[in-house]
């Protein structure tokens, strides 16, 4: 496969990984609890990529912390708060609420985000054309999460309300789609005038993340209530945190860093957000999750927005 195509190559390998993760980590979120899971996630990934740097990268320990510049800690700092800190929280209770297949859908209203933001910060613009994407795959995702019929069939696991379930989805994405834009904009290292290793910021991203995160529930006194679970291996959850993990924040976001520094960020978001249609068969094969005609279509009309973004030039030229 020619060169020009590895960008979108290692987008389509992200969005699977990022699909398989889905369901060890609501598996692990409904046997842990979310928090839980949110914070030994981090921790477990961040040790995993400092033997990954350490062994396979000829990074000392001292390089993890002395290469970066401070534009790379501060961006891309702030990417792992808002992306995987306060994004993925988002996202594993809404996962535990009302599960991967319907859960899944809110990521198509990341790239809406994604561009909005991208254009704030790092200047990407945005035509009529992905405008109306951005609609559609709104309205893809909204025709199906909004459905009576759909919630009735979502079991009551214990999590929340539904419509708890419904809005940290939707925060979920503008978080996931605001943290990529802001991992974009702190991969140049002015220190060797050239981008810093994908994989290296990805860890520095784990490491502000799960610092902060730490940090707020030991100072909230929170820090024994969420560790338990862990300690206890409650419900025999350690093992699908551990998969999800490997999927997850180790390989999945790894290969999006490494996505974004060779795609245009909203690009690469916009096929990140094709996770549903992946999900829909794994969560089948899985769980004997239905795919209802309202199921396949809303995945359907979401994907056909996402292509008019991906497209959006190219059908501008055209019209």
């Amino acid at each position: 496969m020619p060169f020009k195509y590895y960008g979108e190559l290692m987008a389509i390998l992200t969005t699977l990984s990022w699909s398989i993760c889905i369901f060890p980590f609501t598996e692990a979120s409904r046997r842990l609890g979310p928090n839980t899971v949110n914070h030994y996630r981090l921790l477990l990934a961040l040790v995993l990529l400092s033997i990954i740097l350490v062994l396979f990268n000829d990074f000392s320990f001292t390089q993890l912390f002395s290469e970066p510049h401070l534009n790379n800690w501060i961006w891309l700092g702030l990417s792992g708060i808002i992306g995987l800190t306060l994004g993925d929280y988002f996202g594993f209770t809404m996962y535990a609420i009302i599960g991967t297949r319907l859960g899944s859908l809110f990521a198509s209203l990341s790239p809406g985000a994604a561009l909005l933001f991208g254009f704030l910060l790092l200047g990407e613009t945005i035509n009529v054309i992905g405008i109306i994407g951005i609609i559609i795959t709104s309205l893809g995702v909204a025709w199906i999460s909004l459905s009576k019929a759909e919630h009735a069939k979502i079991p009551d696991y214990g999590h929340g309300k539904i419509s708890k379930g419904i809005l940290f989805g939707v925060l979920s994405a503008i978080c996931q789609g605001v943290g990529l834009v802001l991992a974009k904009k702190g991969f140049f290292n002015p220190k060797i005038e050239q981008e810093i290793n994908p994989i290296h910021a990805t860890w520095i991203r784990m490491i502000t993340a799960t610092i902060t995160i730490f940090g707020i529930s030991i100072i909230a006194g929170k820090i024994k209530s969420i560790s338990q679970p862990f300690i206890d291996n409650q419900n025999n959850g350690i093992k699908f945190m551990v998969a999800g993990t490997i999927f997850g924040p180790v390989m999945g976001v790894s290969m999006s860093l490494y996505t974004i520094s060779v795609l245009n960020v909203s690009m690469a978001q916009t096929i990140f957000s094709l996770v549903p249609v992946f999900v829909l068969p794994i969560a089948h094969w899985i769980y004997k999750e239905k795919i209802t005609l309202k199921a396949l279509l809303g995945a359907v009309i979401a994907t056909l927005g996402v292509i008019l973004l991906v497209w959006r030039e190219e059908i501008n030229s055209i019209i």
